[in-house]
């Protein structure tokens, strides 16, 4: 269903921009438990970091995908090229978003582990042990989903400013939290 304005609803756009920054964090947090020997508990404290920010991406990402299900989008701008390209592009990310999350947790399930999220609670093993799933399940995480969402963050932040620079539309400015639309 289309929506009848020319913006994003705030709580998709509020959605778009907490995803990301949840997305940014846990990306560094993973990054900065490099810096510590195994066993160090500052190296664990990381880990739980990621693992809570991408329980939260996962959650996040299933109200979004589910709001805007029932609500609609904008309009869409652009050449007939252009349009497909994004739509593409968008479904993804969302497809990225749940998977990331999805994966990560599978493979620390099939690796026997369990998951503590926000210092609060762990996780129990919902599923039997299977190291070698989890490795394909691993490998899917870390370098194939991984490296699709760094190509889809490249076209979906270089379209937007494709439109915002270029053609001078209303993409991003859609989107941005304050941002005023033409």
């Amino acid at each position: 269903m289309a929506r009848a304005n020319n913006s994003w609803s705030p709580i998709l756009k509020g959605l778009h921009w907490i995803i990301a920054i949840c997305i940014l964090c846990a990306w560094g947090s993973v990054e900065l438990h490099e810096f510590y020997e195994r066993g160090d508990p500052m190296r664990g404290w990381w880990m739980v970091l990621h693992f809570s920010l991408g329980f939260t991406v996962l959650l996040l990402a299933m109200l979004r995908f589910f709001y805007r299900a029932t609500h609609g989008r904008p309009t869409l701008y652009g050449s007939k090229f252009q349009k497909p390209v994004s739509l593409i592009v968008q479904s993804l990310m969302y497809i990225i978003m749940l998977g990331m999350p999805l994966t990560g947790l599978l493979m620390r399930q099939f690796a026997g582990r369990d998951t503590t999220l926000f210092w609060l609670f762990d996780l129990p093993a919902f599923v039997t042990k299977n190291t070698d799933l989890a490795k394909q399940l691993a490998f899917l995480h870390k370098e194939f989903l991984w490296n699709a969402l760094l190509v889809m963050l490249v076209l979906h932040i270089g379209g937007a400013l494709w439109h915002h620079l270029i053609i001078k539309d209303n993409t991003l400015r859609q989107m941005l939290p304050f941002g005023k639309t033409k």
